[in-house]
């Protein structure tokens, strides 16, 4: 089980409330870019968008209609356009993949603490933490029979990198060092070792 943490970051709700204009502009230039690209969309386009599974996936999908549709890319402009497009999926990928996760207060309840102690363990890297909005949530694969996995701490602090994406990359990718199985499913079968070794080395060789 995974839950949400993390204080709510209210400078961000000050800076729209500080600029209601700016903000109004942006959200009306959104809606105009997207009315124009579901205009130039063909109905097997619109599809696409349709059977997306989440608000990051549809607009990694809106943004491909719009290269493909309305904006004339020159080659170089395409490779870098086609790269970004790429690791927007593979974000998309890896939080569907991290799924299912608890809120803060789930997790409170599962580990018998307070939000301060959730807190202080997200700023420590012993838990996985993935953003949502202005605050937190946490997958469910970290957790065990009311306690966090054995080695998730010792891995996040093995691997040294503030990118939750590197981390989820690690934590569920198949890897041949492990017999074509994922960080995780070694640490639910209490093999960590081998984890905690690779994790040290993982951005060395590439994430």
């Amino acid at each position: 089980m995974a839950g949400n943490v993390l204080e709510r970051r209210r400078h961000g709700t000050t800076e729209l409330e500080e600029s209601p204009s700016s903000f109004q502009t942006t959200v009306d230039r959104g809606t105009e870019t997207l009315k124009s690209v579901l205009t130039h969309a063909g109905r097997e386009h619109l599809k696409t968008l349709q059977v997306t599974v989440n608000e990051v996936d549809f607009l990694v999908k809106a943004a491909q209609l719009a290269a493909e549709t309305i904006i004339h890319l020159e080659p170089t402009e395409r490779k870098l356009h086609d790269a970004r497009l790429r690791g927007l999926n593979r974000i998309v990928q890896l939080r569907k993949a991290a799924e299912p996760t608890l809120e803060t207060g789930e997790v409170c309840d599962l580990l018998g603490v307070t939000r301060e102690t959730i807190r202080k363990k997200v700023d420590r890297r012993q838990l996985v933490a993935l953003p949502k909005g202005g605050d937190r949530v946490f997958p469910a694969f970290q957790f065990n029979e009311g306690a966090v996995l054995h080695g998730i701490p010792e891995v996040l602090e093995a691997l040294d990198t503030d990118s939750i994406f590197t981390v989820l990359s690690f934590l569920l990718s198949r890897n041949p060092e492990f017999g074509n199985k994922t960080a995780i499913e070694l640490l639910q079968a209490g093999d960590v070792e081998p984890v905690i070794s690779e994790a040290r080395g993982f951005l060395k060789h590439g994430a």
